[in-house]
Parts: structure tokens; sequence; C-alpha cells
């Protein structure tokens, strides 16, 4: 049970902002907004000794707050899942002076969160870089979401790090995603184009890109339907621009959502967002020679591709 009484400097916070201010004390990591809210909801706290249900309500110097923790139910969806990494040799695709390419597994942030106790894909090639005894610079110019699979590309020597700027902000490199998503009635033409705006989400907001809608920026991604069965598609996406969730939302606008994906799409009978980033194209930052750097597919991609052929 958390107890503590609101400070003057605390005083018209909102019941939730509180907790989230407090609970790291107790459980020993940050606990994201929506869980304190749903702890709320669910009746886990009081003030002064009432059950206050309304996550916004603002609290006052001197209120008494209590709250029944349980640490299990304070770590989000995602961070229960989350698998740890050590990269291996097996691991690396592409090694320099210059650029480092990882194979990056499914259920990894790319970046660190806000959650210290979470692994992240950044975490885990800094301290393979200490271990081999290699410098500290790491640039990191890339992400790939946190189930998404595949190549992930870092520079790690100052000499490289603002060609490799250059070349991602000014589309020179050749992205190729993987994805297994529903199959649509009727079947979209073998090669075709989605070129739909993307609006990234406000501050606060829905993690979900719209098409369209305020801020929206041009995108657009080359879309090539390699294998048909009889309730997907797999298909081959090549985005000609760097929007957030660019290939998700493009094929979910097409009408084909990639399997698994619970934002643009829906869950169903796979482990999860059905997506590979393949491979990166691009000329050598320093040397300019060109790079060629492929994914395989991982093994939960193959078994689930294995299930829907024939």
């Amino acid at each position: 049970m958390l107890r503590r009484r609101v400070s003057p400097e605390e005083a018209g916070l909102r019941l939730a902002d509180v907790l989230v201010r407090w609970l790291p004390e107790v459980v020993g990591h940050s606990v994201a907004m929506a869980r304190a809210r749903a702890l709320v909801a669910g009746g886990g706290a009081r003030v002064d000794g009432a059950v206050r249900r309304a996550a916004g309500r603002p609290v006052r110097a001197g209120e008494r707050v209590e709250a029944l923790v349980r640490p299990e139910r304070l770590r989000s969806r995602v961070a229960s899942v989350d698998r740890p990494f050590r990269i291996t040799p097996r691991s690396i695709l592409y090694r320099d002076d210059f650029l480092l390419a990882v194979d990056k597994p499914p259920f990894l942030p790319t970046h660190a969160t806000a959650d210290p106790s979470r692994p992240s894909l950044v975490a885990s090639v800094a301290e393979y870089l200490r271990r081999s005894g290699a410098g500290p610079y790491l640039a990191v110019h890339q992400r790939l979401d946190r189930d998404t699979s595949g190549v992930v590309l870092f520079a790690t020597d100052t000499r490289a790090n603002k060609g490799l700027a250059r070349a991602f902000e000014g589309r020179k490199v050749e992205k190729s995603y993987l994805a297994l998503t529903v199959r649509p009635s009727p079947l979209p033409r073998r090669r075709f184009r989605v070129s739909a705006p993307l609006a990234e989400p406000g501050q606060g907001s829905v993690r979900r890109v719209t098409v369209e809608g305020s801020g929206a920026r041009p995108a657009e991604t080359e879309c090539l339907v390699r294998e048909v069965f009889p309730a997907a598609l797999l298909v081959e996406a090549r985005p000609l621009t760097g929007r957030k969730h660019q290939v998700r939302a493009h094929l979910a606008h097409a009408g084909m959502p990639i399997l698994g994906d619970p934002v643009y799409g829906r869950g169903g009978d796979v482990p999860r967002l059905m997506l590979h980033a393949r491979r990166l194209g691009l000329a050598h930052p320093v040397t300019g020679r060109r790079l060629a750097i492929e994914s395989r597919l991982p093994t939960d991609f193959r078994e689930v591709l294995s299930r829907l052929r024939p």
C-alpha cells in the first residue's frame, strides 16, 4: 500500500499525475499513465479514505492518498512480453570501421523507453561495442517498431554519421519490407502503389497515424504481391518516403492490414505484427561503395508462412 500526502507543490495536479510521480519509488520502474489511470478506475486509490475513480480529479495540498500497488499490473502490456537480447556474431549482418548492421528480433524496442528496466536494441548494441573494445560512439538514424524484425543500421564512427544522416533524410536508402496481410476482395494488381499523405498523432493522443488530417505530409509506398494464399497475401513493400508507421498505415489504407497489427488491423492467429525489414540498400557514407544488407525471415515468420501455404 502506497500512502502519501499531497505537497503544496503538487496541489492542482490530477490524481493520476501524482501516482505516476510516486509509484516508481515503490515498484522500482516508471509507470505508464495508462496503468495509473487503470489503477484509479479499478478502485485502487483512496483520497482521505474515500475511493476515487476519476483519474483526472485534481488533488489538494494535505490530502492523504492511498493506492493498492500490484507491481505485475503496473507494467505495460508490451513490457511484460519484451524479450532480452544479447548480440552475437550471428546477429551482425554487416560491420566495418564505420557502420554496424544488426538483425533486430521482434518483441524488442529499438530505442530505450521511459522504463529503464526494459531492454532495447540501442542498449544491446552499446553493450556489444563495449565488450568488443570498440569506441563508445553510436549514432541512430533508423527505427523499427517493437514487434518488427529485420535490418537496423548504425554509425559507429563520426566520419560516417553525417553521410548516413544525409542518405536517410534524402531518401537515398532503399528499404524493402515483407509483410503478411489480409487478403482483400477483389485482389490487388501484382504491382501497385499507395500514395496517401500521413499525419502523425499529436502529443498525448493515440498512437495511430491517420491518412489526411492536420499536418499530413506526402507519403508513397511501392508494393509487390509475392504470394497469394486463401486468406492472406505476402507483400513486399518499398517505402519511398520515411513516415512513421508508413507501411502499416498504407497497407491498411489499401484494404490489406498486416496480420497481427493491433493498431491498424486486428490480431488473429499469429504471434505478432507480421512485418520484417528485409533489406537496406545504400552507398557507403565514407567509401561510396554500394551496400546491400539483407536479413533472413525469422523463425516465427517462416512458421506462419508454412501454415498459409498449401
